[in-house]
């Protein structure tokens, strides 16, 4: 079957959401099958004539032999949920955009629905409001009556379905040019504005990219569209990127970090526009290439334009030590994974395919080294441009310029589910390492071509172990700077802790104790004695792995770790209260959060600041002070959240209402996601409520009674998997019978990874607090 084109033009009803369409798709095919999901379809013409049709589910088959063209009219109307073309609201407003990733397009459009199956979009938009309408190409033409408004967009390049985009409302926007190329900010509700500092991101990253990959961005013009409804963070649609608000918007009111996580997302999406859009995956199953790469990069660029940044300990704390976690569970996959229907598809944006190939890829780049490791990306885009390309295509391209074997490694890297763990026994002066599977439930036996590296006189050595042992030399450290996806289980962490010199060296200590600890391979006690090797820490990326590593403790142990947390907290926050760096602006933030929970004199003293006047920075803790020590916090924090214009400032109020510990209040709390005063897209926020163990009663009844209505919110989408991974583990401490028991008679096949990767860290966890409570 053969596709070259898409004529599509649509009839739109603004104030109802319906449509009318007339699709030309030029095409040569015998028997096709066509996607088509929700929509009527009134009629078909095989090459002029009328066809042969059976419907099925979620489509139908012409019988005919397809020459030149097949047209249909179709009628459809767009979603209340945030799948397909769908209604955004805000205020007393709204506006129309769409998602297709990863299968969306059938919703609005008959189509091919599948990545393999490039072809080029010609788009005519008809809308019965003189408003405004993007899609990925600019208007060609626009006509104004007084039935409405035509845009005429022109052919695209050769894309896959889920990359078109169409966006229909009152759009304000800012804009900026880079030699030829026209590059917007479209936003709503006057909020554009607060996109300068995205759009000179966006200028930035570009110019690091052309130069990078050696291909200039190859359309005419880029949006990056805020949107007020979006279930995932960003996607990449080819010219028109949309984004939650949250993630695009920022400005010198904003926090330091919201403003990091804007330019991480903003360089992730646009590094698509070559490696996912320009360069596709064949099939799903290679999704980690398009995710991966565009994160590895994304840090890249962004350490590339704000080289004080450090980026990369960003990196490590967001993308390299969830993966490890993920990748510890039994119930982990591999980053390439088959993929045969829909459900499996939505749960592999996870950590394994955006953290864990990211981690490897970095891993390797160390291996060959950065300059061969960037001609070989050079030459695998150049090759496979306005095409489909799978990894072996990505792996021949590193071999052949650095002359080393890529292809053997990174095949078992990105087949084996897992990771390895190293156990080094050293001897009259010599080192022997071994290595197998790491699981917290068990080790296994495995062996991977493990890209390995350590300190040995100061002096940073690289060597290739293929085989299940293998013997060093002398070593202060292994894993230089945490850059190898391993982790190694010393006899004698006495030398490593005390050599470890840096805040990468000092980070990998922390993450492989601490999981070592969580596995049952060293005691909790010997883990609290290498973490008070660290106390009080004054590099920001050990010291905020400390603090998220003994929350979790604390959530597990309650008052039998309290006063434990409380020292470490106290002695982080003595060290870093008067600093004013950026990075000590992120990490008082998220600390002065923590303290709260177990401060009340600090709660109390920042709860009567005025949040809205506040640094930007701490707002989110004031937020939490005002949740745990207020009179009123319910009322006063709704108060304040109805009172906020912008996502940041609602979503730091959301997450301390999440935190109330007054039931009734929290319960007050929780209704708000059933009757739209929530945005659907920050429901996932959810997940914050976990610092509030007070609730988890409250919490679990809620999530047994809206189950479904979180699956219609968030169908297709791949949230549901990470927001019940997430809660799992703490709701069912102390009711684990009750969770299993009701995962079990509740089939949710779309959440299914998720689910279980859930249960079995639950399993971890209450293991964990077993040992720990025998100990006391």
């Amino acid at each position: 079957m053969r596709i070259s084109e898409y004529d599509i033009k649509i009839d739109f009803d603004f104030e109802t959401g319906e449509y009318k369409g007339e699709e030309t798709i030029y095409m040569s095919a015998i028997n096709p099958w066509i996607d088509s999901e929700g929509l009527k379809i009134d009629s078909v013409l095989a090459d002029g004539k009328p066809a042969e049709l059976r419907f099925g589910e979620n489509g139908f088959s012409v019988d005919n032999n397809i020459t030149e063209s097949l047209q249909i009219k179709f009628r459809g109307k767009a979603a209340e949920s945030l799948m397909g073309l769908y209604v955004a609201k805000y205020k007393n407003s709204k506006f129309y955009t769409t998602q297709f990733e990863p299968n969306g397009a059938r919703l609005f459009i008959p189509c091919i629905d599948r990545p393999d199956y490039k072809a080029r979009f010609k788009l005519t938009v008809h809308v019965n409001k003189d408003t405004q309408v993007i899609s990925n190409m600019p208007a060609a033409k626009i006509e104004r009556s007084k039935e409405g408004v035509t845009y005429y967009f022109p052919k695209t390049l050769p894309m896959s379905t889920y990359l078109l985009y169409l966006g229909i409302g009152d759009f304000d926007e800012i804009e900026g040019k880079m030699g030829d190329k026209e590059i917007y900010v479209a936003a709503y509700d006057g909020k554009s504005s607060r996109g300068r500092f995205a759009l000179d991101v966006a200028k930035k990253v570009i110019a690091f990219y052309e130069e990078y990959f050696g291909i200039k961005y190859p359309l005419p013009k880029l949006h990056l569209i805020a949107v007020p409804e979006f279930a995932v963070g960003a996607m990449e649609n080819w010219g028109a990127i949309t984004f939650r608000e949250i993630a695009l918007l920022a400005d010198e009111k904003s926090s330091e970090s919201t403003r990091r996580n804007v330019a991480t997302v903003v360089a992730h999406e646009i590094a698509h526009q070559w490696f996912g859009d320009l360069v596709t995956m064949k099939w799903w199953d290679d999704l980690w290439l398009n995710e991966s790469f565009a994160t590895f990069m994304s840090y890249k660029a962004i350490h590339s334009v704000f080289p004080e940044w450090d980026h990369w300990e960003d990196f490590v704390l967001t993308e390299t030590d969830p993966a490890l976690h993920t990748d510890s569970l039994s119930t982990t996959h591999p980053i390439h994974v088959p993929v045969s229907k829909p459900e499996e598809i939505e749960q592999i944006f996870d950590d394994i395919s955006y953290g864990k190939g990211a981690s490897v890829l970095r891993m390797i780049e160390d291996y060959i080294g950065e300059e061969k490791f960037e001609d070989g990306i050079k030459s695998y885009l150049k090759e496979h441009a306005y095409s489909n390309a799978t990894m072996n295509d990505l792996w021949e391209s590193l071999e052949k310029e650095s002359g080393l074997p890529i292809g053997k490694i990174m095949n078992a890297w990105v087949t084996k589910a897992g990771h390895p763990v190293l156990k080094v026994k050293t001897n009259n002066g010599k080192t022997q390492i071994e290595q197998k599977r790491f699981r917290y439930l068990s080790l296994e036996e495995d062996v991977w071509p493990l890209p390995l590296t350590y300190y040995s006189n100061g002096k940073k050595i690289v060597m290739l172990l293929e085989s299940f042992s293998g013997q060093i030399d002398k070593f202060e450290k292994i894993n230089v700077e945490g850059k190898g996806f391993y982790r190694v289980l010393y006899d004698n962490w006495d030398e490593p802790v005390s050599r470890a010199a840096n805040g990468y060296d000092k980070w990998n200590i922390l993450t492989d104790a601490y999981s070592f600890m969580l596995a049952d391979l060293i005691s909790i006690n010997k883990y609290l004695f290498i973490a008070e090797k660290f106390a009080g820490e004054s590099s920001f990326l050990p010291a905020l792995t400390l603090l998220s590593q003994l929350t979790t403790l604390y959530l597990i142990f309650g008052d039998n770790m309290k006063q434990t947390y409380q020292k470490h907290l106290d002695l982080l926050y003595n060290n870093w209260k008067s600093r004013s760096d950026f990075k000590a602006k992120i990490f008082n933030g998220i600390l002065l959060r923590r303290l709260t929970l177990v401060n009340d004199k600090i709660a109390k003293d920042m709860a009567v600041s005025d949040y809205f006047s506040s640094d930007p920075n701490i707002r989110g803790a004031i937020a939490v002070s005002i949740a745990v020590s207020s009179e009123k916090p319910f009322e006063n924090l709704y108060a304040l959240y109805k009172k906020a214009i912008n996502d940041e400032d609602r979503v730091n109020l959301l997450i301390g209402m999440l935190n109330i510990r007054k039931k009734e209040d929290f319960q007050n709390v929780l209704n708000l996601f059933r009757t739209g005063e929530v945005k659907k897209q920050d429901i996932r926020y959810i997940t914050n409520a976990i610092t509030n163990p007070q609730n988890y009663d409250n919490l679990w009844e809620w999530l047994e009674q809206n189950i479904e209505f979180l699956r219609s919110v968030f169908a297709k989408s791949g949230a549901l998997p990470r927001i019940l991974s997430a809660l799992i583990p703490y709701l069912g401490l102390d009711r684990e019978a009750q969770v299993r028991e009701f995962f079990e008679k509740n089939k949710i096949e779309e959440a299914s990874m998720g689910i279980r990767n859930g249960l079995e860290l639950l399993s971890v966890y209450k293991r964990l607090r077993n040992s720990f409570n025998a100990s006391l």
